[in-house]
C-alpha cells in the first residue's frame, strides 16, 4: 500500500459501573454500560521503508514498546505469520492518560483497524474483537463504540439503543491518575455495593432521557467510587461544586474524570468553566454512534 490515511480512536464512559467479583485469572467481573464520546485521538499511516511498524507518539512518554499500538502490530505481525510492509504509525495524543476514558485501549482497536486495513490481512469482526480481548478488557467496546452493556471483564458486549444527544462535559483534576489496575486493587470490598443497572437500561431502550438522568442522580452508579473519591480531595471538591452549580457529576471507569450530561450547550459551558475554576481540565464533547452491530 503507497498511500497513507488517518483513523480517529474515540474515549468511553461508563454510564454504570458495577464490580461483581473477582474470578480465578485475577481480573475481575464486571456490569456496565459504556457510551462513546466524540473525544479523540487521531492515528497517521503512512508507509515506512523497513518492514513491520515504526511507531510514534506525540506524548514521548507513551512512545515506548510497552503501549498498547505498538503491541497491537507487534501481535498482528505474529499472527501473519510472514514479512509484512512496513508502516509508520504516529499517535496524535488527545485524550487525557490514566483517566478512565480508555484512551489507550481506544487506540489499539484503531490500530487494529487500521493495520488490518494497511497489511490487507482480512481479518474478520470477530477475530479483530478476540484479538482486541487479548490485548485489553476495553477493546473490544472500543472497536465497537456506541452505546453497549458489558459484561465479564469487559469482552462480551451487549448492543444498546444509541444514547439521545447529549454534550457531555469531561472535569478531569489536575496531576491526578488512576491506573485501571490500582483503581481496581484499591476499592474497599466492604463499600464496594453493586448499583443496579437495569433501571439505567431500561431508560436507555426506552430512550427516556428522564429516566436516565434520575438513575444518575441517585449518587452510586460506580463501584471504583470507593477507591477515587476518598483518596482524592480535587476530585471530590469538583464533584461538590458541580453539584452545587445543579449538575449531576458521575465518576467514569477506574477514574479520575467526572462526566456531567446535558442537552444544553449553554449549560455544557458553565460546567466547563466551574471545573476550570477549580483547576481542573475540561473537555466538552458529546455522545456518538457505534461502528459495527452485532
Amino acid at each position: 500500500m503507497s498511500r497513507l490515511f488517518i483513523l480517529k480512536a474515540y474515549a468511553k464512559i461508563n454510564l454504570g459501573l458495577s464490580v461483581v467479583g473477582r474470578r480465578p485469572d485475577g481480573y475481575h467481573d464486571l456490569e456496565s454500560v459504556m457510551q462513546q464520546v466524540s473525544l479523540s485521538d487521531t492515528l497517521l499511516f503512512e508507509p515506512a521503508s523497513s518492514q513491520g511498524c515504526d511507531f510514534f507518539c506525540t506524548d514521548q512518554r507513551l512512545s515506548g514498546p510497552d503501549n498498547l499500538v505498538n503491541r497491537t502490530a507487534s501481535l498482528l505481525q505474529q499472527k501473519a505469520g510472514k514479512a509484512l510492509p512496513g508502516v509508520k504509525i504516529t499517535l496524535f495524543k488527545n485524550i487525557p492518560v490514566e483517566a478512565g476514558l480508555a484512551g489507550g485501549s481506544a487506540d489499539a482497536a484503531a490500530a487494529l483497524i487500521g493495520l488490518d486495513r494497511y497489511w490487507d490481512l482480512k481479518l474478520s469482526w470477530k477475530e479483530l474483537l478476540e484479538i482486541g480481548a487479548v490485548l485489553g478488557s476495553d477493546i473490544p467496546f472500543c472497536l465497537h463504540g456506541g452505546t453497549a452493556l458489558a459484561k465479564g471483564r469487559g469482552e462480551l458486549l451487549y448492543s444498546l439503543p444509541p444514547l439521545p444527544f447529549f454534550w457531555v462535559v469531561l472535569a478531569v483534576p489536575e496531576n491526578v491518575t488512576m491506573p485501571t489496575a490500582a483503581a481496581y486493587k484499591g476499592f474497599d470490598k466492604t463499600k464496594m455495593g453493586n448499583p443496579s443497572l437495569e433501571p439505567l437500561i431500561k431508560a436507555i431502550k426506552q430512550g427516556d432521557k428522564k429516566g436516565l438522568m434520575e438513575w444518575l442522580a441517585r449518587g452510586f452508579t460506580n463501584t471504583l467510587e470507593t477507591a477515587m473519591l476518598p483518596g482524592s480531595d480535587s476530585l471530590q471538591h469538583i464533584k461538590a461544586r458541580l453539584k452545587e452549580f445543579g449538575f449531576i457529576p458521575v465518576l467514569s471507569g477506574s477514574g479520575p474524570t467526572i462526566f456531567v450530561l446535558t442537552e444544553n450547550y449553554r449549560h455544557a459551558r458553565e460546567a466547563a468553566r466551574v471545573v476550570e475554576q477549580e483547576s481542573g481540565r475540561a473537555y466538552i464533547c458529546w455522545v456518538t454512534g457505534g461502528n459495527r452491530e452485532d
